[in-house]
């Protein structure tokens, strides 16, 4: 067995959603963090470039070199400038020039004291590894030598990033939560979808999603669900009505072999008690033997028959065996007609069957059909009166046999298609059948895919059997 893999949705959403909103910071803050860096030395790299502009036009306007690394310096901007001879004034990298290369004090004269000359400008502290320089020489001959500190850079930068981390921080959290309630509300379909589910767990079939936008995922997801719990209604209402129906097959087949066992108890017992009689009294009584004899071949014809109709009633519920072929109705009722005519001479048939009508059929067993019927209404019909036949067509061929007896009541007219009914009525206190003639008739029916039914008739039962025509 496979099993669905079911982790978290929510959890999944707002775990993947805050990673990549992370990522995405983490793209964003690297990007600011290099184009600012680029700025500000770019920004230090034009201070430089003024300032050797500057210290061009200061030489050209006779500034000397200690007055130019005084004009320049500062502004984390440090200057060297070293004259044509060697000499050098400042000292960018912190150095402190030695005796060879700073300018030499003239001694005074003899009997007189130095004058003190101009300070020396202090050295300032050593630039870091990454900092900035560019030379430039001067109209004088001397080179100008400008250093750029990038402390103030780096500090900047620094301060950037532990910002932008704090923000950064602070923004997924907010991310986080905001996710958290989009994605609670966004799937609270999920919850009335598992609610619903449950209900109908419990008992109520009938509930359903019902989505609202059935071309959403959701809306989409809902609708099958609503497909398969329909689907599984109609196969629970289906295998609840094939259950009832095979518990009225069992019961009418119980019915059927009850109904059946005392049809046939009766002619038993009589061929049981004339076969003792014969068995007993044929020596003393030789007068009753032909009559005992006589009784006991109709008895035993009796049984006979009914053990047939019953063969007959289980048959014709099997469509396989049918051997259609095409013919005419018209003809197998006028062949059917003239067999009944012999059987009953006191009864007179009328067939109407002005045209041919084209079906496709099991011949013998479209004539067992039409003489159950008659003999029906040979039964019932009185001596001398009519049973009139019709044959025609119009969406269906259709058969109509008109019987002269006494009817059968709107109650029991769908009765009388039963398996061993005995009616109550004037039409069957008088019938010598067993009640499987019509049963057979219209299983027989059905299974050509046709109908027999029984109507009120202009004087008596009228019984009308409609087939398909031939396609």
């Amino acid at each position: 067995m496979n099993h669905t893999p079911t982790p978290s949705l929510r959890m999944r959403v707002v775990t993947t959603v805050v990673v990549l909103f992370a990522v995405l910071l983490v793209i964003v803050g690297s990007s600011v963090d290099v184009v600012l860096g680029q700025q500000l030395r770019r920004d230090l790299e034009a201070r430089l470039s003024d300032r050797a502009t500057r210290a061009v036009e200061l030489v050209e306007s006779g500034v000397g070199p200690e007055d130019l690394v005084q004009a320049l310096q500062g502004d984390a901007i440090r200057v060297r400038v070293t004259a044509a001879d060697g000499t050098e004034y400042g000292a960018p990298g912190g150095e402190r020039p030695g005796p060879d290369i700073r300018p030499a004090t003239p001694a005074p004269p003899a009997g007189q004291s130095q004058a003190p000359g101009p300070p020396v400008p202090p050295d300032p502290p050593a630039p870091p590894s990454d900092s900035f320089e560019i030379t430039e020489p001067l109209p004088d001959g001397s080179t100008l030598s400008l250093l750029g500190d990038t402390t103030a850079i780096a500090d900047v930068r620094q301060q950037l990033r532990i910002l932008m981390l704090a923000a950064g921080a602070v923004t997924l959290l907010l991310a986080a939560a905001a996710l958290i309630y989009a994605v609670r509300r966004a799937l609270s379909p999920l919850d009335s979808m598992t609610s619903v589910a449950r209900r109908i767990t419990n008992g109520d079939r009938g509930r359903r999603l019902l989505p609202t936008k059935p071309n959403t995922d959701l809306g989409r997801t809902a609708s099958a669900v609503d497909e398969m719990l329909d689907a599984l209604e109609t196969a629970e209402r289906r295998e609840a009505a094939a259950a009832r129906t095979a518990r009225v097959a069992e019961e009418d087949m119980r019915r059927f072999l009850a109904d059946a066992a005392h049809e046939l108890r009766t002619p038993v017992a009589g061929i049981s008690a004339l076969a003792q009689s014969l068995q007993r009294d044929a020596e003393h009584r030789p007068d009753r033997v032909a009559r005992w004899s006589e009784l006991l071949v109709g008895e035993s014809g009796r049984a006979s028959r009914l053990v047939g109709d019953m063969l007959d009633s289980v048959r014709a519920e099997n469509t396989s065996d049918l051997e259609r072929t095409d013919t005419d109705l018209a003809d197998i009722t006028r062949r059917t007609v003239e067999r009944a005519a012999l059987l009953t001479p006191h009864i007179r048939f009328e067939v109407d069957a002005p045209q041919p009508v084209p079906v496709r059929v099991d011949v013998g067993r479209i004539e067992q059909i039409i003489s159950n019927v008659l003999d029906n209404a040979a039964r019932f019909t009185p001596s001398g009166g009519t049973i009139r036949i019709a044959v025609g067509a119009d969406s269906q061929a259709v058969v109509t046999i008109d019987d002269e007896g006494p009817g059968v009541d709107e109650a029991d007219r769908e009765r009388i298609f039963e398996r061993l009914v005995r009616l109550n009525s004037a039409r069957d206190r008088s019938s010598g059948g067993v009640g499987l003639g019509l049963s057979i008739a219209r299983t027989l029916a059905r299974a050509h895919g046709g109908e027999l039914i029984c109507v009120a008739g202009p004087s008596g039962a009228r019984f009308r059997l409609t087939l398909p025509l031939k396609p």
